[in-house]
This record gives C-alpha cells, sequence and structure tokens, in this order.
C-alpha cells in the first residue's frame, strides 16, 4: 500500500465516526473490544487486496459521498470530467430527460439529477448489486422521484420512446477481455468483470450504444462516452453512425482521450 498511512487514517476516521483532527487530539483515548476488533478486521481485508472504497464502504464523487459495496464498480475520478461534459448539454433551467446506461453505482445520474433539479432520469443497469446500489444512493439525496432505477438485461427492455431523451451518457465496460488478467489486484480479483469487460477489442458496449442511442434520442440530443485509449477513440471517429457528428473530445489529467461527445442529426 502505497499510502497505508493515510488509508489507516480513513479506516479509522469511517470506524470510529470522529474527524482525523479528533484521533490526533486524543490519542490517549481507550477503544472498545468491538471498535479493536472491527478496526483490525478492515485492515485484513484492505491488506488482502480489497479496495479501500468497499472497506470504507463509501467513496467521493464530485464532492459528495457515494455508497459503495463489494460488486459494484467504483467511481473514478476520471469519470467526474464525464459528468461535467454531460451538465453542458444539459443547460439550467431547462427541463431534461437522460438515460445513465451501466450506473454502477449511479454517481454520474445523481450528481447530473442535483446539479440540474429539473432533470429526470433512466438509471439503467444489469448487475443486480450495482442497481440496489444506485437505488440506495438515489433514495439518500432524495431523487428517487426523478430518478428511476432500472434492471436491464438489454436496451430494448428500457423503458423509453423513441426520440424522447435529450440525453444518453454512459461509462461502458471498455476494457478488452485479454488485458482483463494485467489490471491490478484491488480491480482484477475485486471489481464486477461485468462492469470492465468490454469484449474481444472493449468496444462490444459502444458498438451497442451505437445503435440503440440514435433511436431514443430526439433531434439534437446528445450521446456521450468515458472512453479508454486513444485507439478506442479513433475506432469510434471511424465507426460513427451517419446521424450522429463528432462534437466533443475531451482528455484526462495524464492528457489522455477520456470523454466524446455526438449530436443527434
Amino acid at each position: 500500500m502505497e499510502n497505508g498511512a493515510q488509508e489507516a487514517d480513513a479506516i479509522l476516521v469511517r470506524l470510529l465516526s470522529c474527524t482525523r483532527a479528533t484521533i490526533l487530539a486524543h490519542p490517549e483515548k481507550i477503544l472498545t473490544d468491538s471498535q479493536i476488533a472491527s478496526i483490525a478486521e478492515a485492515g485484513r481485508r484492505r491488506a488482502d487486496g480489497e479496495p479501500l472504497q468497499y472497506v470504507l464502504g463509501e467513496t467521493h464523487f464530485y464532492g459528495r459521498p457515494f455508497g459503495t459495496s463489494s460488486g459494484v464498480l467504483i467511481p473514478r475520478p476520471e469519470t467526474e470530467l464525464l459528468a461535467e461534459l454531460a451538465l453542458e448539454f444539459l443547460p439550467s433551467p431547462t427541463p431534461k430527460t437522460f438515460l445513465d446506461w451501466g450506473t454502477g453505482s449511479g454517481c454520474i445520474a445523481i450528481t447530473l439529477l442535483l446539479e440540474r433539479p429539473l432533470t429526470r432520469a433512466v438509471m439503467a443497469e444489469k448487475n443486480p448489486a450495482s442497481l440496489a446500489q444506485a437505488w440506495e444512493n438515489a433514495a439518500r439525496y432524495g431523487l428517487l422521484g426523478r430518478g428511476f432505477p432500472w434492471h436491464s438485461r438489454t436496451p430494448e427492455d428500457i423503458p423509453v420512446a423513441a426520440g424522447t431523451l435529450d440525453l444518453v451518457v454512459s461509462n461502458p465496460p471498455y476494457i478488452p477481455t485479454r488485458e482483463i488478467p494485467n489490471l491490478m489486484r484491488e480491480v482484477r480479483d475485486h471489481e464486477p468483470r461485468l462492469a470492465l469487460d468490454g469484449g474481444e477489442d472493449g468496444m462490444d458496449f459502444y458498438r451497442l450504444l451505437f445503435r440503440y442511442a440514435p433511436l431514443w434520442l430526439r433531434p439534437g440530443g446528445a450521446l456521450l462516452f468515458e472512453i479508454g485509449d486513444a485507439a478506442q477513440a479513433k475506432k469510434l471517429r471511424e465507426t460513427t453512425p451517419p446521424c450522429l457528428k463528432l462534437t466533443r473530445e475531451l482528455k484526462d489529467y495524464a492528457d489522455l482521450p477520456r470523454c466524446m461527445a455526438w449530436k443527434r442529426a
């Protein structure tokens, strides 16, 4: 663990329900047997390679805490760029309706709903564990009246009428199958493969959404993706359907291609 001290602090703060300043100011505090056992168990889980976010049961996205349980894709800082880009296509205070395909923890959809109070969303997800987490996170922020978690096995079962959406946003599985064994242990052994594996070339779900998103979007509506690398960006440019026009590309903090946006003709 590169940041073992910080991670230990995070575990203590979470399990003792206090601030780091309180811990530093009261080194004499005696812990209960129950607290000691909980801390020891958390340390064991982290030492075994379980992601800190699962150990804590929570992570932050766009400045807000989100429940993040085992079996749910952990939100990444880079994905905040996708949320920021989506907000550009959801101008306030105009009412808009969008679909977050593969919602995971719900962090993208919930962020957009909170930042744009007149929006409504369908939060589609195949993984039951992720869908349950998205529901809990939406309930936490009082958004179940505007955010609709939907267990989707295929795009055909999503309750969206043709030409009704203003935006489709997705951080789909995009890692090529052959690269899964080479991922970091925390990711490879603990995060859901369903949310990682994008097929032989990592493009399976982009192709799927290129097929369905134009049917859902109204004219002028937008399709936004998070992408894995420059090679995928090139393939997406080359395979863009005629009814979509590429309008934006964003790079991440490492100057790598990260988000792409199209508008429906």
